[in-house]
């Protein structure tokens, strides 16, 4: 657990899939066309084929490489948000490219023959690399797409000093990928219109499979439950259990603070379990919905054995770094008294609410439930 405390960007990576998905990018510079001459004008002509097939490309997507390492993950957030701008048919590379150290043409050669050597669909290959160190952190995103020939069809740089680079913010995984993305757009044909009329595939259902969501099905009902039971309030009754603090214990002392604080409102019945329950699903992981789905679905199936003597019942789990506030999250779970979920609610440093409370203490993690459960009652 606290190898988790040490390295929050573990975190923010495994957080990609969801902030990604609701990042609005800017409109960025283009990248260059290829230089005068006759290899330029072949280039050129592919790069006009490519763009001309748009959303019905085929794309192998090589791993992506983050400060010299091959990163799975954040190959899969670039297929993802690629799938959600149109592109139909995308495959991820399993096999790693390990470029030599060379300037971008070369970059371009290499890749092409490694296309060619090995089994790449037909269609187009992207390789994509995110650039630094621990000193300087990621300043360089080098990409070059080449066809199943291996020949260079676009290649593209930015550094710190771009323009394009500065304006994507802070030089993050997450902000990287939409950087490219932005960038490979126009040259795959990809506009707000092909956007519109995507539909998730085969790079959803990894994301979904990555986050530990359960099937779309199980969750379609918590909008029509989430108005049954703020119609039911204040008067039905809410058993709350005492938080998990860190996976490792419970504060009884938390939730007795709910329990009177929602009491005092008048916001519900609140009662709390008499018997603290430990639930026991895994932190373990790095990627932080799959943890917030695992207790909500432990949490589900204990209520479901467990029938309680009220209305709904609420358990939440807190994890949080007294020195630094960007480390932490709050997770809770409402179910009705037949097991359903109700509310399932994550807040990390990404939220404003968890923003403006500042999560450095169970108290603070108390406060910030209490926030949360009276937005979803009122």
């Amino acid at each position: 657990m606290k190898k988790l405390l040490s390295t929050p960007n573990r975190f923010r990576a495994a957080r990609m899939g969801l902030v990604l998905l609701a990042a609005g990018a800017g409109v960025l510079p283009l990248a260059g066309a290829p230089q005068a001459g006759p290899e330029a004008e072949a280039q050129q002509k592919r790069l006009e084929l490519m763009k001309s097939k748009g959303p019905d490309l085929t794309l192998t997507i090589l791993p992506v490489r983050l400060a010299g390492q091959s990163w799975d993950r954040v190959t899969e957030v670039v297929g993802l948000l690629l799938e959600q701008q149109g592109l139909k048919n995308i495959e991820l590379g399993k096999k790693p490219f390990e470029p030599p150290a060379t300037n971008l043409g070369g970059l371009a050669a290499a890749a092409g023959l490694f296309v060619k050597s090995n089994s790449i669909p037909n269609g187009y290959a992207l390789y994509a690399e995110f650039n630094g160190n621990r000193q300087t952190g990621l300043n360089e995103m080098r990409a070059v797409v080449v066809d199943s020939d291996g020949a260079a069809v676009w290649t593209d740089r930015l550094t710190a000093e771009d323009d394009a680079f500065k304006k994507a913010g802070n030089a993050e995984p997450l902000t990287l990928a939409v950087l490219l993305i932005e960038r490979l757009k126009p040259q795959f044909g990809l506009d707000a219109a092909t956007a519109k009329a995507a539909k998730p595939g085969k790079m959803a259902a990894i994301a979904d499979e990555r986050s530990g969501l359960p099937p779309a099905d199980e969750r379609s009902a918590l909008p029509d439950l989430q108005q049954a039971m703020r119609k039911a309030m204040p008067g039905a009754t809410l058993l709350v259990y005492p938080p998990r603090i860190d996976g490792a214990t419970t504060s009884v002392s938390s939730g007795s603070n709910v329990v009177r604080s929602l009491n005092q409102a008048g916001s519900c019945k609140a009662v709390l379990a008499q018997e603290p329950v430990l639930l026991k699903a895994s932190l373990a992981d790095p990627n932080e919905l799959k943890a917030l789905w695992g207790i909500a679905t432990e949490f589900r199936d204990y209520v479901r054995a467990h029938p309680p003597a009220a209305d709904y019942a609420l358990y939440a789990d807190y994890f949080f770094n007294s020195q630094h506030a960007d480390q932490g999250f709050v997770h809770w779970v409402v179910c009705d008294r037949k097991g359903d979920w109700v509310v399932v609610d994550m807040q990390n440093s990404h939220n404003r609410d968890y923003q403006n409370i500042g999560i450095i203490s169970r108290d603070r993690c108390d406060q910030l439930l209490l926030r949360r459960l009276e937005g979803y009652l009122k």
